[in-house]
């Protein structure tokens, strides 16, 4: 199947943007910047690689997303020349993330214009204040914070989920993974390291499971040791 056929677009209007890190999982910190873009439903994406572009500049960091374009090469992907990337697109530094891969079945998330990097088309997801970069790193392992986005995300009954759940019993599911996985996220039974208290399980849904997260509607993440964030399965912050 091709990345094209992944989605479906609903009405295009002008949002204002409530993003929290990188789309993959970043740093606790909203962003807001008034942009032209449309609500895309992403389906079938389970396992599905993408790929993102930061564009740094001097107040502020713009992301670009390829789940909603023509995937990421690898060829081209490996052959990124960031200095370059900066340079053709006005900001001060680039940085790449990826690549990842989404654990969830299908989800609604804003998306605006399409630019091109050394040949790969990304769609604008949001912006975020420079402080969110930190050290690079996103944020710490097993330490919960809020995060007030836009997307509502599906998990469909009788597949798998990848849960981490703290030491007071609340849950929290994996939103994607990247390349340091071992095959099968499952694999993560072996590969994490969890906080004390903490620990991975792999369950089977028996009922379809819908997270939504809005500005008005913070949702409560979590990263593990290898910087992969879940999102916690009532959703509201508390």
């Amino acid at each position: 199947m091709t990345q094209s056929s992944y989605f479906s677009k609903f009405s295009g209007a002008l949002l204002q943007v409530a993003f929290v890190g990188i789309i993959a999982g970043g740093m606790a910190v909203p962003a807001f910047a008034d942009k032209d873009v449309e609500q895309i439903t992403l389906k079938d994406i389970r396992g599905m690689r993408y790929c993102e572009f930061l564009l740094i500049f001097d107040d502020d960091v713009m992301i670009y997303n390829t789940s909603a374009s023509n995937g990421c090469a690898e060829d081209k992907w490996k052959a990124m020349d960031v200095a370059a990337l900066a340079t053709e697109h006005g900001a001060k530094k680039a940085q790449l993330n990826g690549p990842h891969f989404w654990a969830m079945d299908e989800q609604t998330i804003g998306m605006g214009e399409t630019k091109t990097f050394g040949g790969i088309d990304a769609r604008y997801a949001a912006t975020l204040p420079l402080s969110a970069l930190g050290s690079g790193k996103g944020a710490d392992p097993y330490v919960p914070y809020t995060s007030a986005k836009l997307q509502t995300m599906v998990f469909k009954a009788g597949n798998p989920v990848y849960e981490l759940v703290d030491p007071d019993g609340k849950t929290y599911i994996l939103n994607a993974y990247g390349d340091d996985v071992d095959g099968d996220p499952a694999n993560l039974t072996d590969q994490l390291s969890p906080a004390e208290g903490w620990n991975f399980r792999v369950s089977t849904l028996t009922d379809d499971l819908t997270i939504v997260g809005t500005d008005k509607k913070p949702v409560q993440m979590v990263g593990d040791d290898l910087r992969q964030y879940y999102t916690r399965f009532d959703s509201a912050a508390k």
